[in-house]
């Protein structure tokens, strides 16, 4: 299955590590310095223009969200029709709708994820949307090699990843602070504190391996939570 992958940042270029060797793979940025660079690095074809990724029939966009609705209105200018999943977690379906010309067929396919923890390995949970159904099976195809598919509302996954991110940030900055009060000021301890023991206990509380120690601080924590 011949599919363009749009965007080599962080993300795409997770997403071009993962499908290489599962899809038919072809490379496009508009930084033509980025694209030449992972393209050599991760020995993948690229292309120049959004004439030749749109012949390829199905692209993926793994742009930054304000980049999305840009590259659909350029898309709707050809007059080829084309498949095309969106991975952006903020642009909604009905965005993609109202943005897209009849020929261009949009879903979206959002990833509760993080790009690093994916090139560590880590399979993602892909929640495809249900609609339209005959490109349900496209994109669960593409991605089943790489994650655990759910067709869903994808939508769910803006939601999910913000309460996430938010969620650990603020520990994270709250952690920081609270040795800087105990007078832990060496930056080396600090980001071992967060980067290893934090992280380190998070991936054994997502996993159901914690410790003791840990079990404890969990039972704690839900019993202030109930009060």
């Amino acid at each position: 299955m011949a599919v363009g992958l749009i965007g080599t940042g962080r993300m795409g270029r997770a997403l071009a590590v993962r499908l290489a060797d599962t899809a038919d793979l072809y490379l496009f940025d508009r930084d033509a310095d980025r694209l030449k660079t992972v393209g050599e690095e991760l020995k993948l074809p690229v292309v120049e223009s959004m004439e030749e990724l749109v012949k390829l029939g199905t692209v993926i966009l793994a742009v930054p969200d304000q980049e999305v609705i840009s590259c659909i209105k350029d898309f709707n200018q050809q007059p080829q029709t084309l498949q095309v999943i969106n991975i952006a977690t903020n642009v909604d379906s009905q965005v993609l709708r109202q943005t897209s010309a009849r020929h261009i067929r949009c879903i979206n396919a959002k990833f509760v994820s993080q790009a690093d923890e994916m090139l560590l390995g880590q399979r993602p949970v892909i929640i495809v949307d249900e609609q339209p159904s005959d490109m349900v099976s496209v994109a669960a195809e593409l991605f089943a090699a790489m994650g655990d598919i759910v067709v869903g509302r994808a939508d769910l996954v803006t939601a999910i990843n913000k309460s996430a991110a938010e969620n650990v940030l603020t520990a994270a900055v709250h952690l920081e602070e609270t040795l800087r009060q105990k007078n832990v000021t060496d930056p080396r301890l600090i980001k071992a504190a967060i980067r290893q023991v934090a992280v380190g206990t998070l991936k054994a509380y997502a996993d159901s391996n914690l410790g003791p120690f840990a079990r404890e601080i969990v039972r704690s924590v839900r019993a202030r939570l109930k009060k």
